[in-house]
């Protein structure tokens, strides 16, 4: 004589002899993708911010007049083409 208990010992409660049920793969994934989206967007912000102080340090020297205008936006330019 079968029961429910029985049934869900011998197969697993969802109807099939083991493994994941069904919702853990697209859960899976999901985490899969959004740690794929947090480490693109932290080595992304890093390149960014490295162009952002470089900007910076180009913009005070050419403050100080360590630089002229000419090369000024030769080289900020060249900062946005990288």
């Amino acid at each position: 004589m079968h029961t429910a208990l029985s049934t869900i010992a011998a197969v697993g409660p969802y109807g099939h002899g083991g493994g994941f049920p069904f919702p853990v793969f697209p859960l899976f994934f999901l985490l899969v993708f959004l740690a794929a989206v947090v480490v693109f967007g932290v080595l992304r912000r890093g390149s960014w911010r490295a162009r952002s102080d470089a900007r910076a340090v180009l913009a005070d020297r050419f403050a100080r007049g360590d630089i002229d205008a000419e090369e000024y936006r030769s080289r900020l330019s060249e900062l946005g083409r990288k």
